[in-house]
């Protein structure tokens, strides 16, 4: 499994290293810009969904 995750991540870089190569110049801004977005809407949907599970487990846990 964790090689597999691993793949996952180096094909994400491929991606973005081959999109940046691609792109021109000027629109390099926005895309780092989306890039971020992106980043930081991942992250607050999988912290929320950390604090949906522990609650969730402390729930079914009896506490």
């Amino acid at each position: 499994m964790n090689s597999l995750k691993g793949l996952g991540v180096f094909a994400v870089i491929a991606v973005i290293a081959f999109t940046v190569t691609r792109i021109a110049v000027t629109d390099i801004s926005r895309l780092l810009l989306g890039i971020s977005i992106a980043a930081v809407v991942l992250s607050l949907a999988s912290y929320l969904a950390s604090i949906r599970r522990r609650r969730r487990d402390r729930q079914l846990a009896g506490e």
